[in-house]
């Protein structure tokens, strides 16, 4: 019979090795809420305004938490709105978040978050990481996955829409596409997802070159060879930037019957 001391020991190991089998390869999601409510006409942030009786940023936080294989949620925001956050975490969220301070800038902002994620990124217990704006409140449960998905097979993926009525103009969300189909124009929308080492290595390389992108694909696309692919967006998933933006959000939410708690 075998001493109590050595089932003890065997139970731990066996524990865990169950608790990183567990760990390994999930998905880790970003949501950054970095923006200012000036555009919306609004005094605070417009990611804590409120969309049928909750902030507008619980609404994606909540969508990418119940997303199979995302085990870690990530809230970037102002020092000014931890406040907010916490708010949002405790009252509004069913997930856990880890709440961290953003940069000056969206790369920058990003760049925390991925350094936040750098230990659990490097012991292979975040494989994948998806970045979403807080001002897409509603990205659905299914595009969310599809990221994941399109990003774990390629190393990259975007969702976007195809916009062949357009030409760029400067910088935007539109990309004339490099890895993308040839000759397409595609409205970039949110969450977008990468393999998370090689995000992390490019967006150190980005900081040491003095790189800004306009979007986490551009920076993909200067410091990897990752083939970055695009899913099929939504119309539903646009950025609320303007007070008709914020309307039309509740439009959409009363019209398709969304939950609102």
């Amino acid at each position: 019979m075998r001493p109590v001391r050595a089932v003890y020991d065997a139970w731990v190991t066996a524990s865990r090795r169950q608790r990183a089998h567990r760990l390994r390869g999930r998905a880790a999601a970003v949501v950054l809420a970095g923006g200012s409510g000036t555009r919306v006409g609004a005094d605070m942030n417009k990611a804590f305004l409120p969309l049928a009786g909750r902030s507008i940023a619980s609404w994606g936080l909540n969508t990418l938490g119940s997303v199979e294989g995302v085990g870690l949620l990530v809230f970037v925001v102002r020092p000014e709105d931890l406040e907010h956050a916490r708010f949002v975490a405790g009252r509004e969220t069913d997930h856990r978040l880890e709440i961290i301070t953003g940069g000056d800038t969206r790369q920058e902002s990003e760049l925390l978050a991925l350094r936040h994620l750098a230990d659990r990124i490097d012991s292979g217990a975040v494989d994948t990481v998806l970045i979403h704006d807080a001002a897409r409140p509603l990205v659905s449960h299914g595009l969310a996955a599809a990221v994941l998905h399109a990003a774990r097979e390629a190393g990259g993926a975007v969702p976007g829409i195809p916009a062949d009525d357009i030409a760029p103009v400067g910088d935007g969300e539109l990309l004339a596409t490099g890895r993308f189909d040839p000759g397409v124009l595609v409205r970039v929308q949110t969450p977008q997802g990468f393999r998370a080492a090689t995000i992390l290595d490019a967006y150190e390389a980005a900081a040491r070159h003095g790189f800004v992108g306009t979007d986490t694909a551009s920076c993909a696309e200067e410091y990897t060879d990752i083939p970055v692919t695009w899913v099929r967006g939504e119309e539903t998933n646009f950025k609320i930037t303007y007070a008709q933006d914020l309307l039309l959000a509740q439009d959409v939410v009363t019209a398709l019957g969304l939950r609102t708690g």
